[in-house]
């Protein structure tokens, strides 16, 4: 496994522009729903990012992916990313971009829970340890709700939730196809998917275009284009370069910066309780992530 040191330039940068963009798509989504449906920016952003994705993986790919393995992925991106993000946009109509990054980042924790499930992979006392220190996180982030937004917020957390575990079966799903393919005829594959999944919103996006305000639609045109696309696309060449273990410690930084470009972007104070309940989820993570060695590698 390749030492910090001895990552190149190019593979630092594309994991820092990752990041970036990534934390960004939790305040954007905010940002669009001031204008769209949940459903309806789910469909516009995939719309866009498909199109994006489509002339990404035209311009390198060498081979067809077989015709059985391209309709499983298409399954797998409708089930899983088609869900993660219906259910992160409802739940971000009352949770904070903020709260929402730190508890989609839980997303390790249900992976290893998945993959002890279904793979057969063994969760050590460690790793135990680690999803209990999460489950405190986590309520330590709804101590300070007052009651009359109880249940909106609470429910909202459910829904970001969902986000979660869909995003930890999507990890665990595409690991025998990462290793048949390229990351970007996968990823490709897999926004096609959501998209479809995702045309049953159609009558909500044509509603919503007739009176969205311009900042909303342009929050959606960035969601497709940068956190989806162009991130994807950074990600993958991460993962060419270096192996998969290595390229997601990086992710510890996620909700930490997309917090700060909730602060900026949407003027969301986290209060005391709920960022430090993030950095006890954070450290549930790091604990459930340093107790699990055993998925394959991808590089």
């Amino acid at each position: 496994m390749p030492k910090l040191h001895s990552i190149s330039l190019k593979t630092k940068l594309a994991l820092v522009i990752t990041i970036v963009l990534w934390a960004s798509a939790f305040p954007g989504i905010r940002a669009g729903l001031e204008g769209y449906s949940p459903g309806g920016l789910a469909l516009i952003r995939f719309l866009i990012a498909s199109v994006c994705m489509y002339f990404i993986s035209i311009s390198r790919r060498k081979k067809a992916i077989p015709l059985k393995d391209a309709l499983s992925i298409l399954l797998m991106g409708a089930v899983t990313i088609g869900t993660y993000h219906i259910a992160l946009n409802y739940g971000e109509l009352s949770v904070p971009a903020g709260v929402a990054s730190f508890i989609v980042g839980l997303s390790p924790v249900f992976t290893v829970i998945l993959a002890g499930t279904f793979l057969k992979e063994s969760i050590s006392l460690k790793g135990i340890f680690g999803i209990i220190i999460c489950v405190l996180g986590v309520g330590m982030m709804t101590l300070h709700l007052k009651s009359g937004e109880e249940f909106s917020i609470r429910s909202g957390l459910l829904c970001v939730l969902l986000s979660a575990i869909m995003s930890a079966c999507y990890n665990v799903l595409q690991k025998p196809f990462l290793k048949k393919h390229h990351a970007i005829d996968v990823t490709a594959y897999v926004m096609y998917g959501s998209t479809i999944f995702l045309l049953m919103f159609i009558p909500d996006l044509r509603h919503d275009l007739t009176q969205a305000p311009l900042k909303a639609t342009i929050a959606a045109v960035y969601l497709g284009i940068f956190p989806a696309a162009i991130a994807y696309l950074t990600w993958s060449y991460a993962l060419s370069e270096i192996p998969a273990s290595r390229a997601s410690i990086t992710m510890y930084f996620l909700p930490i910066v997309a917090t700060f470009i909730g602060w900026i972007w949407l003027g969301e104070v986290p209060t005391t309780l709920s960022f430090f309940g993030g950095l006890v989820v954070l450290l549930g993570v790091w604990f459930v992530n340093h107790s699990y060695r055993s998925l394959d590698k991808i590089k």
